[in-house]
Formats: structure tokens, sequence, C-alpha cells
């Protein structure tokens, strides 16, 4: 067998092994800590084309609100939120007219590495989102040609595959190192798209989504060391307590029916909560007593990943609060901003800021110096003055660039690596920076943090 399918079989089973030691309730184990996840989701500022260009709209990017919102997390305590990225298909990815995808558009990764950095430079985690149920809607008549009936790219693997190559593997290749992409979701509720629980205009078989999960699972986990996870609209299809539950989509053995691939998993579950699931009775509900992960046969940790960010059948404080105590990984109210009567930023931000300051260990997160690929020595670190990069015997390639932003998001140094050795680069700067690492083809290879201080 050769070394590199060696390489293959024992990078499979490690991250096998990883997930099942995992595979507990509680918090999730993340970059080498256990975190809490005191969460917001911040579903858009511009639904579904916060990354990329639309067709017809152009870019709608805005640096301004995303650097106001993480700016907000850091002072409100939040340490990671839910981003949506393609939504129902009307920005990204690239379509031809067969509806095979065909790639990512010139904007897509310069936006979204600003994201990523302005989120690292408040000390927040994201966990992009990638699809929703609004896929097999119809939102075409009002947002262009590309905004929903994607139902084909779930059912037809070979549309599948051509998203996986042509986007997602181009994705969580890019961002594998950066310190802060806590885990890729999959979809949103995707139980909506599904025929019985499901109401969007097109609608496909469970066998047909678990398989359209499984898929991306197993590449994020082929490609990176990032975990995956599904936003499933309710314990009433995200549990092995069978009844009240009806089924459990996303557990290992429900993908392996569908997809015999050894990757194919989900690393934790995430549920959503909202007032519709109480019943005193058979309530999918994570917040009564007794209603643990334990209670409802959950096998991995489980984050609450929407619920009311308003009082209803609880208080902000009940749902924050009990969330932790029957042992979820978290809980992510909704919403920071899409005003859709569901709950607002000021109802909640209070309760996040006080969970925090209660549990600050469990909470604070900081992107961390890491090591670049292939070279061991590799590293960054405070040194009397100056931040310096240092590369050991082996150094940068020709081509690499060291970019560094201030806490205000400002370029504040940059310079390419002129030697193949011993590369070491310093600048003189007083306070938090962040640096980025990239490659000559502008493809951002680390991201990291540091404090330094200076005489």
């Amino acid at each position: 067998m050769s070394f590199r399918r060696q390489f293959h079989f024992i990078k499979i089973f490690m991250v096998i092994i990883a997930a099942m030691v995992a595979a507990q309730p509680g918090p999730i184990h993340y970059n080498g800590k256990d975190y809490y996840i005191n969460g917001i989701n911040v579903p858009w500022n511009a639904y579904g084309s916060d990354v990329g260009t639309h067709y017809q709209w152009g870019a709608l990017y805005s640096p301004s609100f995303f650097t106001t919102f993480f700016q907000q997390c850091n002072s409100y305590g939040v340490n990671c939120v839910r981003f949506w990225i393609h939504c129902d298909g009307r920005t990204s990815p690239e379509f031809d007219s067969n509806g095979n995808v065909t790639g990512l558009d010139t904007n897509f990764f310069s936006n979204f590495d600003d994201i990523f950095r302005i989120a690292a430079l408040n000390n927040v985690m994201i966990m992009p989102c990638l699809w929703s149920f609004d896929m097999t809607k119809d939102f075409t008549s009002t947002a262009g040609k590309y905004a929903g009936m994607h139902a084909s790219l779930i059912q037809d693997t070979n549309k599948t595959r051509s998203y996986i190559n042509k986007a997602l593997v181009p994705m969580v290749k890019r961002y594998t190192n950066t310190c802060n992409l806590f885990a890729w979701e999959i979809i949103n509720e995707p139980e909506w798209s599904i025929s019985g629980p499901g109401n969007t205009v097109q609608l496909v078989s469970a066998q047909e989504m678990e398989r359209f999960c499984a898929m991306i699972a197993e590449a994020i986990h082929l490609n990176s060391g990032k975990m995956a996870t599904v936003g499933s609209a309710c314990l009433k299809w995200c549990s092995s307590l069978q009844p009240p539950a009806e089924a459990h989509y996303w557990c290992d053995s429900s993908f392996q029916a569908v997809y015999k691939k050894p990757l194919a998993f989900l690393d934790f579950y995430e549920i959503h909560y909202y007032d519709w699931m109480f019943n005193a009775d058979w309530g999918y509900d994570p917040f009564q007593a007794g209603k643990t992960p334990a209670y409802w046969k959950l096998d991995k940790p489980t984050l609450i990943g929407e619920s009311p960010g308003q009082a209803g059948q609880y208080t902000i404080r009940q749902m924050v609060d009990s969330a932790f105590a029957h042992g979820y990984a978290g809980i992510m109210p909704w919403s920071y901003n899409a005003n859709d009567g569901i709950g607002t930023w000021d109802a909640c931000k209070s309760e996040l800021k006080a969970f925090h300051d209660a549990h600050a260990s469990l909470v604070d997160f900081i992107c961390n110096a890491g090591i670049l690929p292939g070279n061991g020595k590799n590293f960054a670190k405070p040194n009397h003055g100056a931040f310096e990069v240092i590369t050991g015997s082996r150094g940068l390639p020709l081509g690499i660039k060291v970019k560094v932003y201030n806490v205000q998001g400002r370029l504040v140094w940059a310079r390419q690596a002129m030697t193949v050795s011993g590369t070491k680069m310093g600048f003189p700067l007083k306070g938090t920076v962040l640096y980025q690492i990239i490659d000559d083809n502008n493809k951002m290879i680390f991201m990291g943090k540091t404090v330094k201080f200076l005489d």
C-alpha cells in the first residue's frame, strides 16, 4: 500500500476515533478546549447575499454592518455566531443552465475572508450555515432565477458532487486553518423540504436529504479537521426517543443507511426550539425539567441553535440557564436583526452577558496563533518590541504574504516573503493585532491573533 493511501486510511481512522471520543453530551471540544456556546443568530444583513455577487444586484457585502455587529458580540460576551451563506442559492454558488454548480464568484472569498477577520478581532467564532430549506422554495420572481427551486441539487448525486467539488471543497480547504471557524452547518431546518413534515414548493424524500447531508459531511471531514452539523427544525425529527419523536434523520445510522462512507457523520447535533413545540406532556422541548440530551437519547453534544430571543413560554433567562443546567452544548437565540417578531438583540443581549460573566472560563474564545501546514517549526509570537512571524529553517515559500490588521480592521503592515528559508519578519505595533498568511494565489492559509506588550 502506498504511503499516500496509508496516510488516507490513518486520517479516516483518527477522525472516527475523535468523533467517538467527542460523542458525549455537554460542551463541544474545539481547538484543544471545551466551549459552551453563548451565541446569537445573525442570519443575514442582505439575505443570501452577504457573501458574493448577485447577478442582478451586484455585491451587497457590508463591512460596516459586520464591524458593528461583532463589536457588539464582544461587548456582550457572545463567543459564536450562526451566519447564513447560500440560503436559497440566489447569489452563491454559481450554476449553469442545467443546475450544476460551476463555482463561486470573484467577490465570494474576499467577502468571507473579511467576515472571519473582523470576527477574530473581536474573539468571536463563526458557524457558517451553508443552505436553508429555502433552497426548495420559489423566490425567483423577487430575487432572480437562482433563488430557490434547487431540489435537483439534493436529489441528483451528480449535481451534489458538482457543488461539493466546485464550491464546498474550495471553501473547506481555504478555511481549514482559520482559527475562528467553529463548524460548518450543512443546512438549516431541512425537514421543511422533506415529504411528510415539509411545506415547501419542491419536496424531496428523507433519504435524499440524508444522503445530501451525508455527502457534504464526508467532504468536510475529508478536506479539513473542522466539524459538521445540521440545524434540525425540532427534536421531533432529531431524537431516538420515539415516541414522542417521529424520526432521527441525522444520526450516524441514518446516514450510513443511505451513504456508507466512514466519514459521513455529524460531529454534534443542533436542534431548534420555538413555543409551538411546548406541551407539558409530550412537547419537543429542551427546557422542561428532565428534558436533557440523555432523555432525548442524543448520543452527541447537542447545541440549541435557535430559540426565541424574547420572552414567551419561558423567559430568556430561563432558557439560557436551563440549557446549561440540562447539559446542552450551548444556546443561540434568534436573532440579532432578522426583524421577524421572534426576538431581538436588545431583548437578549443582557442575559447573554450575564451568562458569560458567570461562566467566562467556558465561554471566552481567543484566536490562538497556530502552525502552518507542513512545518512543525512555524509559529508566531510576541518578541520584545515587535511581533515576529518565524518560520524555521524551511521558511515561507516565495510569494507568501503576511498581512497585519489593527483592532479597527485597518491594514497596518504587509510584507511578501522574498526567500525560501529562515524567513523572519517583524513590525513595531502596540496592542492586539490580527495577522493573515496568504499564498501567491491570494488564498488565506492561516489566520491568527496575538496580543503584544511593548515596553
